[in-house]
């Protein structure tokens, strides 16, 4: 991972032994991740975890300690459930007391195991009207404090967020909102991120006239162009909000024509990675390390400027600009799904150090805009960069 240039690792759910008290299971790591965070530091990458904040199980201190926190709809807690082969959990109301008890976990993490990203999950918007919380009170009806949940819960996941980031500044938490029922509100972007998309929508979000493959649920879990046609559509939203708040996860997997889209698409500022990365080949690995060592020179030039996109996504040509004017640095890239000829005339005047994937010419016009003349012998990706030194 850190010869591909990656630069966070997360370990998905089960790396926990209950939730609520959110410590290593000593079953999967005997040494409580203690040599997996140092090895992480010893190769300049941070260790990331994942965590389902309104949940706490049976056995554990956290639901012990704030069982007057457990959420209820109609005065009933329900049943626990088990939360990825672990104990079974209750739910927890995030609009409580618990919150700070939940954001009171994640800085211990980061002082103990230096765990800098947190991937959130399971966040729903219509969980709890229980009247002892601080959603409403029993002089309200159970739809009003429901609904004040729904309001509420995205302020209280902010709470949590700025509390952990006030005292551990190197925080990023992240919040998949891939499945139905998510809480989304724009607030929370205030504080954290959007994990925007996992593996994909479902084959029951579409009208699929044939029956799915190998009993896999996810449309987009495979390679190719069609899943990066949907990952890179909300990067329309760029020029309200920057596309780094949008994790997007592209898959590594060879041939290199996947690799370039993919590569291609996560620098447009999505800045995700998914997949059986021991899985790369040699040539693969190598074409990431080069093309993410450029691209962290000139990152965050892009993430300071919208981006100019010219032709539809998915189509040929579909070319996205992302060139900061005050410095000339950035990045253009160009995706093609046919074999073709393509040029393209720069609406900045990028700086001229620049380096190139294969198939690409550039040129500069008398006003010092580029001038891009690219082939494509198969659907792939171009990227172009500008601004930095080999």
């Amino acid at each position: 991972m850190p010869q591909m240039g990656i630069e966070v690792f997360v370990i998905d759910a089960g790396w926990f032994e209950k939730t609520g008290d959110w410590r290593p299971s000593p079953t999967r790591f005997p040494d409580g991740l203690k040599t997996i965070s140092k090895k992480l530091k010893d190769n300049g990458m941070k260790l990331g975890l994942w965590f389902n904040p309104t949940v706490a199980a049976v056995s554990s201190n956290m639901l012990k300690n704030h069982r007057e926190c457990v959420r209820t709809i109609d005065g009933s807690e329900g049943k626990p459930w088990a939360i990825w082969e672990t104990e079974v959990s209750y739910g927890m109301c995030l609009v409580s007391n618990y919150r700070d008890a939940f954001a009171n976990e994640l800085i211990r993490l980061n002082k103990e195991l230096g765990v800098t990203y947190f991937k959130w999950d399971a966040i729903g918007q219509y969980e709890c009207n229980d009247p002892h919380h601080f959603h409403g009170n029993e002089s309200n009806t159970p739809q009003e404090r429901m609904e004040s949940y729904a309001f509420e819960i995205v302020k209280s996941m902010s709470y949590v967020v700025d509390k952990l980031v006030k005292e551990c500044p190197d925080a990023i938490v992240d919040f998949d909102i891939t499945e139905g029922g998510r809480a989304v509100g724009l607030g929370f972007l205030s504080s954290g991120k959007y994990f925007l998309i996992n593996n994909g929508p479902y084959y029951s979000n579409y009208d699929i006239p044939f029956d799915r493959e190998n009993g896999q649920w996810n449309i987009f879990f495979y390679p190719g162009p069609a899943r990066t046609w949907i990952c890179r559509t909300p990067l329309t939203f760029d020029k309200w909000i920057p596309t780094s708040l949008f994790l997007t996860h592209y898959l590594p997997d060879d041939p290199a024509e996947n690799q370039s889209i993919a590569v291609a698409s996560l620098i447009l500022g999505q800045n995700g990675i998914w997949g059986d990365l021991p899985g790369i080949s040699k040539e693969g690995v190598d074409f990431f390390s080069k093309t993410l060592k450029m691209y962290k020179q000139v990152r965050n030039d892009m993430t300071e400027v919208a981006m100019i996109r010219n032709g539809d996504v998915g189509g040929s040509s579909e070319i996205y600009e992302k060139i900061n004017p005050k410095t000339g640095k950035g990045a253009i890239v160009i995706f093609s799904s046919q074999k073709g000829n393509y040029q393209y005339v720069s609406q900045n005047k990028p700086d001229k150090n620049i380096w190139s994937t294969k198939g690409t010419k550039v040129s500069f016009d008398s006003e010092g805009n580029a001038i891009i003349d690219v082939e494509f012998t198969s659907a792939e990706a171009k990227i172009i960069y500008f601004g930095v030194k080999e």
